[in-house]
């Protein structure tokens, strides 16, 4: 895992010198430190990991905000086509978000903000143009859109299905009943269900 005086080095670089390659640089730092909790197999039990990824508090001042104006600008390029190194900085971005919503105390933050709905676009658009012969050659090849859009479904699950519970309905496994209990309460209560709070 990278250090965090590496990681603090990287951001002020960033800052310094207001180069997107240091941007970049950190994230692709950030996400291979925490790549354990990505874990995108939608057809395995989600896989148990003793670490947690840092609280938002952690994380450097403005980086949510900057991170914003990243994500739209690739969903701002997407109508002409996002160059390959755009493609591989919006799966970074995605990958972070479902890196920092595995740690329950930020899901609340991440999902009051418009991450959700540019990524959500982004993936719309893919998908369009997936389907379109029009644009068979410029989606010639699909790996990084099919990466995009997994990453996608994985960043909708930690967002709304943070406790992985319809990853356990279809492998058979049974839900904590202590789950079940919170989930009833929230609901009955009018809060989004998928908003985390500690386990009593």
């Amino acid at each position: 895992m990278a250090s965090r005086e590496r990681l603090f080095e990287l951001w002020m670089l960033y800052c310094t010198k207001k180069d997107p390659d240091y941007l970049k640089l950190w994230l692709d730092t950030f996400v291979s430190s925490y790549e354990q909790f990505l874990d995108v197999d939608f057809e395995k039990l989600p896989t148990r990991v003793d670490d947690m990824p840092p609280g938002i508090s952690l994380l450097p001042d403005n980086i949510l905000q900057v991170l914003r104006i990243q994500l739209l600008q690739c969903v701002q390029k997407m109508a002409d086509g996002l160059e390959e190194q755009q493609q591989a900085l919006s799966i970074l971005l995605v990958k972070f978000f479902i890196i920092l919503c595995r740690n329950l105390s930020n899901v609340e933050e991440i999902g009051t903000c418009s991450y959700i709905n540019y990524v959500i676009t982004m993936t719309t658009l893919y998908i369009q143009q997936l389907k379109s012969k029009k644009k068979e050659k410029e989606m010639a090849d699909q790996t990084s859109v099919e990466e995009f859009v997994i990453h996608a479904l994985a960043f909708c699950e930690s967002l709304y299905d943070p406790y992985r519970n319809w990853r356990h309905r279809i492998s058979g496994s049974q839900i904590p009943e202590g789950f079940l209990c919170h989930i009833s309460v929230r609901v009955s209560s009018g809060k989004n269900p998928a908003t985390p709070t500690p386990a009593g």
